[in-house]
């Protein structure tokens, strides 16, 4: 299986991946909503071939809308995406590689799956990450991918820790690479806008 891309339609709850359309045009932004059958852009397949990927295809800006299709305009929120990486259970993957992926991670062959979502707290701290980075509605995956790149290949926690984590319900690590910033500051009982 070589990578998979596209919005992730009926998902399940155990890893795996559910029905993936691949847009039949994608040109220059991945859209995802809360209120509609876009709401997940996902990557199947190893760290190498999605950064290669992503940076293949760097003009692509993704964007979080409340509406999305129809004849309706769509409406910017300007709220955050996530980028989850987290573990795949590959179906194609040995009992010697599953092994051998406890022990030691190779980039090139282990399989990832890479969720792209609107920020959504009561969702988002119950999924296990192996990294999560939050990013700005309208960002280019140019922008983004060589800290992408950074945070996807460094080693990941110790087996140890990841047991406290899951024992602590902890998503796991979590970058802000941009956020949405205050409308207003108020200090010192005045105003600034």
């Amino acid at each position: 299986m070589s990578l998979v891309y596209g919005y992730e339609i009926d998902s399940d709850t155990a890893g795996g991946a559910g029905r993936i359309i691949v847009p039949p045009l994608l040109k220059d932004k991945i859209t995802v909503s809360t209120s509609s059958n876009s709401n997940k852009w996902i990557f199947i397949g190893t760290r190498v071939e999605i950064l290669h990927w992503i940076r293949g295809h760097s003009n692509v800006a993704l964007e979080n809308t409340i509406f999305s299709g129809g004849d309706q305009p769509s409406f910017h929120t300007h709220n955050e995406i996530v980028i989850d990486l987290l573990n795949y259970n590959d179906p194609e993957q040995s009992y010697y590689q599953y092994v051998r992926s406890y022990m030691k991670t190779d980039y090139n062959l282990d399989k990832v799956k890479v969720e792209i979502r609107p920020k959504v707290d009561s969702k988002d701290q119950n999924i296990m990450t192996t990294c999560r980075i939050i990013v700005n509605s309208g960002v280019t995956f140019g922008s983004i991918v060589d800290e992408l790149e950074s945070k996807w290949m460094t080693p990941g926690p110790s087996y140890v820790q990841q047991a406290v984590d899951l024992f602590s319900e902890n998503p796991g690590p979590q970058h802000v690479l941009s956020s949405d910033v205050p409308l207003g500051v108020q200090s010192d009982g005045q105003h600034a806008a």
